[in-house]
């Protein structure tokens, strides 16, 4: 099942996602840091960060994959999304590897709007619960 949310592929938020963490982890990011971190080949990473530019979400100065506002605000959100469903399968006990997977693939089907619903929701539900209702 492919699932796009406003115009970006699955593959896309991959990528955004995973140049947001390398940043954020190293204060750079590279080609060979994208390719490590999603198993995939330098030439496909190539490939996708051209496309990716064309589409002004990356821009690559003197190697340095950096995020373009669009591309920022698209990493931000699927990070958001996976970090939530991450942390809602951990709670309801299953393991943090199978978590993590699981996350990937759930933060690429949901819309944003349906998103923010169903964390405000258990937001609201984990506010009551704490406060004795």
């Amino acid at each position: 099942m492919r699932c796009e949310n406003a115009g970006a592929t699955e593959s896309s938020e991959d990528y955004l996602e995973a140049i947001l963490v390398i940043r954020a982890e190293r204060g750079f990011c590279r080609n060979a840091d994208i390719a490590e971190r999603l198993g995939v080949t330098r030439p496909s990473v190539t490939k996708a960060l051209a496309n990716l530019s064309s589409q002004s979400l990356v821009e690559v100065i003197d190697r340095d994959v950096r995020l373009a506002r669009r591309g920022l605000e698209i990493a931000q959100t699927t990070f958001e999304k996976h970090e939530f469903f991450r942390r809602l399968l951990c709670d309801a006990g299953v393991d943090g590897r199978t978590a993590s997977e699981e996350a990937c693939r759930l933060e690429h089907c949901i819309s944003d709007p349906s998103f923010r619903r169903l964390a405000d929701h258990l937001a609201g539900l984990r506010g009551r619960t704490k406060m004795g209702e």
